[in-house]
């Protein structure tokens, strides 16, 4: 304690010194543990259910082309039947509903989901009860479990909600449970339905349709390689069975945790280890203040050791002294954490995974602490181990200052090697993402998105049950859209791209299949006849749909170019017909080409696409495409006053511009460049700042050594270029350890990169071009203030 008061003391007598080292850690711990929230909420917190390591999912796999992908439905009954490693098995799948009879339609994001699906999550319904098995079923599944937040924000939080009776799709479901607030099994779902499989969808025709969801448990004692070789034997024995809908299928089993954050665990990896590099930077600026500080006070450690005090005794009242000052920083990072967590969470993916888990929670806090600990021993025990290694007689000499000083210039070079080279790295994965970001900004995704805005509805199966109603609403939709000023054009798809896709087989007229050969696939659109100009889609040859298309008409298709080179090279596919194995066999005429249309994402390889008039195919889940003359905000009141008028009941699911959709398709890679470049600024400006404090402080302990050079003889350039030479050195070092760690260290942001090399030379010398450019200005301005020394002045003091 007495060491503490005097620590405190201390830096009471040096404020400018005190704010300077505490601001500079409070953004290193700060940013640090903001960083190191997000990664313990997404990456190393447990799942919040029940022994969440016995949690699997289960996908099935078609490779090379689909590393995995959904279940069908008579699958899953023999996985569920056939196993014995799991305990219980579920099947879900997403289903909108539209909730009706009290005040404005809503649109509800649901799940229908087997009769163990809570059992498999091991949450139990907060209220009310979990699905019975036989409710299961088609004539008994008109039973509904809700979320937590429709429960409180529809029904106000009321107990009396079991058992009473709510119209989704058009027809009365009895509430029979509610969730607890923390189940986030998944982020978007408002409510749960029983499955109810048909008949005909439990039927072995029905195997090779893949769209359903499989989630399991493991049982006590039973690993995932277990539960992976039995599903694989299992797979293969189907595969044999039947071999016209399993051919070439095979299943894999994946940690339900692992899973969900596949996709941003490396971003987040790369995220903590490049501000682990603004902290060591921030720090290694801190040992050096401690150093230089340590210096100034040189007498009075000596007259502590000639008073008896041991080194270590003095050693440990710098490193309290330096311990002080990092938990300081380390208070104000928590804000700084508090902040940056704020603005982490503002420009994050809304589809990062477990993001309103997201928090500064004890695990921070007891993180900000350790971390403040271990910067203050850390980065505060090497100069304190240098200035007390000096000779006694000596400092205590008049006239002596700096005679000690060559022994701790190595240590002050090294960090400023080490701040040189942590920077490059920085700077340079900065610069990469960058360069990545601008060239998949580039990406032309096959349509125009400007002006552009989508309209998502889902008809309900009972008001609209056959082809003929839904074909009527859309119509009439369209019709209506069309009236709106400012709207170009409007026009129907029963999915959109980089939102949904729809992979169907099909087959060419007069092509057979070889047997060893997987069914060819396309993604499928079915649309009125003004999407592509709605969309803004290049019609290559052929023609376009016209209203002419219509259920009464002869069958026809449009394909893409891609599926064009792919299926008919060297030739014209217009008059070709091919089968799209989407219900009875059914011919269609290409008729046209179109340009291809990313579907997966701008960064994906486009496959073959084939679309229909949507009148020949009619669809329950629409969306409404129009393209007005300017911003389409607007008229979001009218867009929906329009679907009113079509159907009262019919709610509206979102309105949204293009632009958006598009962008939400980069935002990780958004993310990840943006954080990245913020922090090897800081680090740049960090590192600038330390490279100008050592040269400044190297200039002021050699100003005798500067007068005498004057005095004999040696001009103002030849101090200058003296100084600027040794210093640029140091930091030259520093380029060249900065650029092999670049060049170790490209293969972490690789798979971050889109057609960008990791090892990009042009990146790689800009950057240190930059990065030296920066340190000559650091290293000029002291270098000046140095050939500006009176030799007399100088040697007077002396």
């Amino acid at each position: 304690m007495q060491d503490i008061r005097f620590a405190l003391r201390q830096l009471s007598k040096t404020p400018g010194f005190a704010a300077v080292a505490i601001i500079t850690l409070a953004l290193g711990i700060g940013a640090c543990t903001a960083i190191f929230s997000v990664v313990n909420g997404v990456l190393l917190k447990p799942l919040t259910y029940a022994q969440p390591d016995q949690l699997v999912l289960i996908r099935e796999t078609a490779l090379p082309q689909f590393p995995e992908f959904s279940a069908s439905p008579p699958n899953f009954y023999d996985w569920e039947g056939q196993t014995k490693s799991f305990s219980h098995m579920t099947a879900y799948r997403g289903q909108n509903y539209n909730l009706t009879g009290d005040g404005e339609p809503q649109r509800l994001a649901g799940q229908r989901v087997t009769a163990h699906y809570f059992t498999v999550y091991g949450v139990p319904p907060m209220l009310g009860r979990n699905f019975l098995p036989e409710e299961d079923s088609i004539a008994k599944g008109k039973v509904v479990i809700l979320s937590h937040r429709l429960w409180q924000r529809q029904f106000g939080g009321r107990s009396e909600v079991i058992n009473e009776t709510i119209q989704l799709n058009g027809e009365p479901y009895v509430i029979v449970g509610v969730m607890p607030a923390n189940f986030q099994a998944s982020t978007n779902t408002e409510l749960w339905a029983p499955m109810a499989f048909t008949d005909d969808e439990k039927t072995n025709n029905n195997r090779g349709a893949h769209y359903i969801n499989v989630a399991a448990r493991l049982k006590p004692g039973a690993t995932l390689a277990q539960a992976q070789s039995e599903l694989e034997v299992l797979a293969a024995q189907l595969a044999t069975q039947y071999p016209d809908s399993n051919k070439g299928w095979g299943v894999k089993a994946f940690a339900l945790g692992d899973y969900l954050v596949r996709d941003v665990r490396g971003v987040l990896y790369t995220l903590l280890g490049a501000v682990g590099c603004v902290l060591l930077i921030a720090c290694a600026n801190i040992a050096n203040l401690l150093l230089a500080r340590a210096n100034a006070r040189m007498r009075e450690i000596s007259i502590r050791a000639a008073m008896g005090a041991s080194r270590a005794r003095i050693v440990r009242q710098l490193l309290t002294e330096s311990v002080v000052l990092s938990i300081c920083g380390g208070a104000l990072g928590v804000l700084v954490a508090k902040w940056g967590l704020d603005l982490l969470l503002t420009f994050a993916p809304a589809n990062l995974p477990r993001i309103k888990e997201l928090g500064l929670d004890g695990g921070a806090l007891a993180f900000t602490f350790t971390l403040s600990v271990l910067t203050g021993l850390i980065f505060g025990v090497a100069p304190a181990w240098l200035a007390t290694g000096h000779n006694l007689n000596e400092t205590l000499k008049e006239g002596t200052r700096g005679s000690t000083e060559s022994g701790r210039r190595w240590f002050r070079q090294g960090l400023i090697v080490t701040e040189v080279a942590l920077s490059l790295l920085l700077l340079t994965g900065a610069g990469l993402l960058v360069r990545s970001f601008a060239k998949l900004s580039g990406v032309s995704p096959g349509f125009n998105p400007a002006n552009a805005t989508a309209i998502s509805i889902s008809l309900p199966a009972r008001k609209y049950p056959d082809a003929e109603k839904q074909r009527q609403f859309g119509e009439q939709l369209v019709a209506n859209l069309r009236t709106l000023p400012g709207v170009q054009s409007a026009s129907l798809t029963h999915t959109l791209p980089l939102i949904n896709d729809w992979v169907l087989g099909f087959a060419i007229e007069g092509r057979t299949v070889a047997p060893n050969d997987d069914e060819p696939s396309t993604n499928y659109y079915a649309v009125t006849a003004d999407y592509f100009k709605a969309m803004g889609i290049t019609l290559l040859r052929g023609r376009v749909f016209t209203e002419q298309d219509n259920e009464k008409s002869p069958r026809v298709a449009i394909i893409n170019e891609t599926m064009a080179k792919q299926y008919f090279p060297n030739e014209n596919p217009i008059g070709k017909r091919i089968n799209v194995t989407n219900g009875p066999e059914t011919w269609r005429e290409i008729v046209g080409v179109v340009g291809d249309v990313k579907q997966y994402g701008v960064d994906k390889e486009t496959m073959g696409q084939t679309y229909e008039p949507f009148a020949q195919k009619p669809h329950g889940n629409l969306v409404a495409v129009i393209r007005t003359t300017g911003d389409a905000r607007a008229l979001h009141t009218s867009l929906r006053a329009q679907v009113f008028a079509v159907d009262k009941d019919q709610p509206v699911a979102s309105i949204k511009p293009l632009e958006e959709t598009l962008a939400e398709t980069i935002s990780r890679q958004r993310f990840a460049m943006l954080l990245l470049t913020i922090f090897s600024s800081v680090a740049l400006v960090i590192a600038a700042v330390g490279i100008y404090g050592v040269v400044a402080y190297s200039v002021s302990q050699r100003t005798s050594e500067i007068g005498i050079r004057m005095a004999l003889g040696a001009s103002q350039r030849d101090v200058l270029q003296l100084i600027l030479k040794q210093a640029l050195a140091v930091v030259a070092v520093g380029l060249g350890a900065g650029l092999v760690a670049a060049l170790f260290a490209g293969s972490l942001v690789e798979s971050m990169l889109y057609r960008t090399n990791a090892r990009d030379p042009l990146t790689l010398g800009s950057i240190a071009l930059l990065l030296g450019i920066i340190a000559f200005l650091a290293c000029l301005i002291p270098a000046l203030r140095a050939t500006k020394v009176d030799p007399m002045i100088a040697l007077r003091n002396e």
